[in-house]
This record gives C-alpha cells, structure tokens and sequence, in this order.
C-alpha cells in the first residue's frame, strides 16, 4: 500500500520494510522520500555492540539522530562524545560524522534524513554488497559515489575483521 504526505502515517515499532547492513545490524523504514513527498526519509536502526558506520558527510541532505536504547559514541565535525538514550544529534548537510555503539548490548536509533533523498535504495544496494563474500571495496565506493556520500575517516583506526561490516562497520577491532 503506497501512501502519500498528505495523509498521516503511523508505524508501529516493528511496522516498515527491513534492510539489513549485516544479519543483526538493520533498519526498519517509517517513512522514504515516496511516502512523504520528498520531505523527510524516517527509519529505525539497530546496531549490533562495537558497530557503526565510519566516519562520512552527505553532500544533499542533513541527518538527525535520536538514541532510543544504548550508549553511542558520537563523532560530529571533530568532537567526539558519548551520547545514551534520549540524546539528540542534528547533523548538517556537510558535516562528517560517525558513529558506534560502544554499549554490550544492541543499540537503537531513530534516523531522520532531511530532505528525503534514496537513503532505503542506497542502503539497500550497501546492504547487498556487504552482505557478500568477499566484501567488494570498489563497489562499496561507487555506491558512495551514486548517493553523494563522502568517506572522512574512521572513529576507530584499527583494521576490521568482519566481513559484514568492512566499510560501513566497526567492529571490537576497528577498519
């Protein structure tokens, strides 16, 4: 069923389509650029312990976070903090960032990416390339490249050993 924005939409905690970064870290989509008419894309996302994405800017679209569960640590244009449930992150469009969940537990956020860019469809296609063996690297960038978002850094230097998560992930052992 399609909706549009000029109705309301309301999901339950588990209502939304799925996309998985490896096979416990996920998002669960709310809203996407389709059903609000490109006003805001909306999703859930649990993050396995010691994950997160290294540190990257989007060129179209400024991001905010919201932890629901579980204590992050949150790097934003240089800063680096740790931020647990009910911390709120507004990032402009820009701006690098990362982030991880430094808890021993899953963590959760909700994410919002202002205005509603392909953010499901990029996910997805991120999503598939890393669910695969081996990891391919240049497919990771050229996804990056299609979707305007740029690679900084990572919060964590150390080499990273999961397969699932080498590009967009921090495991115990970093990149």
């Amino acid at each position: 069923m399609t909706e549009n924005a000029t109705s309301p939409i309301i999901r339950e905690v588990e209502q939304g389509e799925r996309t998985f970064l490896s096979e416990t870290w996920y998002q669960v989509w709310k809203t996407t650029g389709e059903t609000t008419n490109g006003v805001v894309n909306t999703w859930f996302e649990v993050v396995p312990p010691q994950m997160g994405p290294p540190e990257h800017k989007h060129a179209q679209f400024d991001e905010c976070f919201w932890i629901v569960k579980g204590t992050f640590l949150i790097k934003v244009a240089g800063r680096t903090m740790k931020a647990s449930e009910g911390a709120w992150i507004f990032v402009p469009r820009g701006t690098a960032h990362a982030f991880r969940n430094v808890g021993t537990e899953n963590g959760q956020m909700l994410i919002e990416a202002l205005p509603a860019g392909r953010m499901r469809q990029y996910f997805e296609e991120v999503g598939a390339v890393l669910m695969s063996e081996p990891v391919d690297q240049q497919a990771l960038h050229r996804v990056d490249e299609r979707y305007g978002i740029i690679e900084v850094d990572h919060l964590c230097k150390e080499k990273q050993s999961e397969r699932s998560v080498r590009k967009h992930g921090l495991s115990k052992k970093g990149r």
